[in-house]
């Protein structure tokens, strides 16, 4: 299984704003699966108390294996409606979000205990 993770910060004033971007953001993906070659996508946040006024959020896109990631960020570069909906989607998070705070990178499973 592969993993793609991010995380960053937002400012408590702009949670509300985010979730609605969140809820419109996944709810494009909902209704064009076929787009999106991810097995299960979750988005989750946390305080922080070190950086009282911020909240940490992340998302973790869960593939099946490389060629999963591979298709699903070919289509994001080579089909327009996608390649225009990844612009406006980092755009209009990045006016909410805490500058330069968003961390993105993709982990391999090597074990697993269900």
């Amino acid at each position: 299984m592969l993993y793609e993770i991010a995380h960053w910060r937002v400012p408590v004033g702009n949670s509300k704003k985010h979730v609605e971007f969140w809820e419109e953001h996944l709810a494009y993906q909902r209704t064009h699966c076929e787009k999106f070659s991810y097995k299960r996508s979750r988005v989750l946040s946390m305080s922080d108390s070190e950086t009282p006024g911020e909240e940490i959020w992340m998302w973790i896109d869960e593939y099946e294996n490389q060629e999963a990631y591979d298709r699903m960020y070919k289509a994001m570069r080579d089909d327009p409606e996608l390649s225009k909906y990844k612009q406006q989607a980092y755009s209009q998070a990045d006016t909410v979000m805490v500058p330069e705070s968003r961390k993105t990178g993709l982990w391999i499973e090597r074990f697993r205990v269900d």
